[in-house]
């Protein structure tokens, strides 16, 4: 229900909030690179246009842009049975250098 910039923001407050080696873990409806598919996480995005003032359903690309920016490791996508998967990441167990 947010926009991109609201979710990057979120994600580096996350990632800063984590333990060394902690994970993040964001169930949605995540959409093919194309946003076509899948066809609910599509049709859902329709809905995010006339329910949210700047949200919208985000792509698997979008997100592993956004968490790798925000410093996460290893982020990958897992498709749940149904219309929705996970997204995860995992803070680095030394993350020095982001501070700098």
């Amino acid at each position: 229900m947010w926009s991109p910039e609201d979710n990057q923001d979120l994600l580096r407050r996350c990632f800063q909030a984590l333990a060394p080696e902690g994970r993040l873990v964001i169930q949605d409806f995540v959409l093919e690179s194309d946003k076509t598919a899948p066809r609910q996480a599509a049709l859902f995005a329709l809905n995010m246009l006339t329910g949210a003032a700047a949200g919208s359903t985000y792509s698997v690309d979008e997100y592993r842009t956004w968490m790798s920016a925000a410093g996460f490791q290893e982020v990958r996508q897992i498709r749940l049975p149904g219309t929705s998967s996970l997204m995860l990441g995992t803070r680095a167990q030394s993350c020095a250098h982001l501070s700098e």
